[in-house]
């Protein structure tokens, strides 16, 4: 016996109570209807209709195997729709929310690559720092610095950024070298601040902890526009290694406190529960991890 089509079968009678409903539904004949149902019954040994001139109704184990069918019946649809999305063309449009910083920096140099990979996907990305209600905004994924409150969200880690002290040489020479956070805090700063976020940095020095309170002399909530200003030699900042990289390398920035060594601020992606993830999402977050996976362990 095909139990599947047994299944699809007592299902269809019990969901129109009626045999030959069920077989117009099926496209099958009244009598191969009545003839599965009636081996089904035979092979669980128990009656699943109770049948009268009028009606049609479940029975107890009838009832009970029908539920069950549903469960197995949906969990058979998704596996297969599943196992044939992976051997598909990803399609349809994408939304991604993104932090700005990362998003300016990391993000958007990544996604023409993305794009040649996947030329039937449409990509619209939103830069900002709000929170984003995934699912009410119909955002397919998040990019956040750091964990979220919401359980009910899966979160992948892609990279990790590390806040640390610049100056450019004019600075250095204008205020000299500062050698503590002591004497940093006597300085002029220019960072950033996006509500709560950057009016507190956490490092770590001789083994202990220390909690840095950033003067607040010059805030900005674009990390583009302090490294800017940064630039001018007007004040120190604060910002993430990935922006200040290729300044350090060619000495527009200098790096202060290399011995402070600061916290790791891990970058997540955030996507909906689903029994199973849209290829999309899956071939997106792929590539992240990919990408920065790879630049995060150098």
């Amino acid at each position: 016996m095909d139990m599947v089509e047994a299944m699809r079968v007592a299902v269809a009678v019990a969901r129109h109570k009626s045999f030959s409903s069920a077989s117009r539904d099926l496209r099958l004949s009244a009598p191969s209807v009545s003839r599965i149902v009636a081996g089904l019954e035979a092979d669980l040994g128990v009656r699943l209709f109770n049948r009268t001139t009028r009606q049609l109704n479940l029975t107890d184990a009838g009832l009970e195997f029908v539920q069950t069918s549903l469960g197995l019946l949906e969990e058979l649809d998704l596996m297969r729709r599943a196992v044939r999305e992976r051997h598909e063309t990803p399609r349809g449009q994408l939304r991604v929310s993104c932090v700005t910083a990362f998003g300016n920096e990391c993000l958007a140099p990544a996604m023409p690559e993305f794009t040649q990979r996947f030329p039937q996907l449409s990509i619209s990305i939103d830069f900002g720092n709000r929170l984003v209600d995934l699912i009410g905004e119909h955002f397919d994924v998040a990019i956040r610095v750091g964990p979220l409150p919401d359980s009910s969200l899966i979160a992948q880690r892609i990279f990790t950024q590390r806040i640390v002290v610049v100056a450019s040489p004019q600075f250095c020479n204008r205020y000299g070298t500062p050698k503590t956070l002591t004497e940093v805090r006597t300085c002029p700063s220019v960072t950033q601040v996006s509500g709560e976020w950057g009016r507190t940095h956490r490092f770590f020095c001789n083994g202990e902890i220390i909690d840095f309170e950033v003067p607040q002399h010059l805030t900005m909530n674009s990390a583009r526009a302090v490294r800017n200003a940064c630039l001018t030699g007007w004040g120190y900042s604060l910002l993430p290694d990935f922006m200040v990289e290729k300044d350090l390398e060619e000495n527009r920035l200098v790096r202060l406190l290399p011995d402070h060594e600061p916290t790791e601020l891990p970058i997540f992606t955030f996507y909906a529960q689903r029994r199973h993830t849209p290829q999309k999402i899956r071939v997106f977050v792929d590539y992240l991890t990919e990408v920065f996976g790879d630049r995060d362990s150098q």
